[in-house]
């Protein structure tokens, strides 16, 4: 994918430069399932990599070691990377998750008192009927 300028980009004819993009939604992939949190496996398919090359890797180290063999280091480190980004992914989204969840209850706390308040009075009562 170009990551220039490019000043002549409005005068390209259809699918005549980089035309790589992702489609992401129920109206182009209605089999695809999620296994874990959508946001974060977008994110890891598109910065750190496909799920194409994770099972390459993987396939690899594992031929390996059935073969008793070395396992290939550059690969091994590949997957190292990729596991290490990937917990920096899910940080992010998690720590994202978290602020969205707090922003948005001091906003009803704010304009709605009275609902903020039956919220927590209920969320308080499930907790306590709830075995943790």
């Amino acid at each position: 994918m170009a990551t220039s300028f490019d000043p002549f980009w409005m005068f390209k004819m259809p699918l005549s430069g980089d035309v790589m993009q992702r489609f992401n939604s129920p109206f182009f992939s209605p089999t695809f399932n999620f296994a874990g949190d959508a946001g974060v496996e977008d994110r890891v398919v598109s910065e750190v990599a496909s799920y194409g090359k994770q099972i390459g890797w993987l396939n690899d180290l594992v031929i390996k070691l059935a073969e008793k063999q070395e396992a290939d280091i550059d690969v091994l480190n590949k997957v190292k990377k990729a596991r290490a980004d990937i917990e920096d992914i899910k940080q992010a989204q998690t720590t994202t998750v978290l602020r969205t969840a707090v922003d948005a209850l001091k906003q009803l706390e704010t304009s709605e008192p009275d609902l903020y308040k039956q919220l927590i009075k209920r969320h308080a009562e499930a907790a306590t009927r709830s075995p943790s």
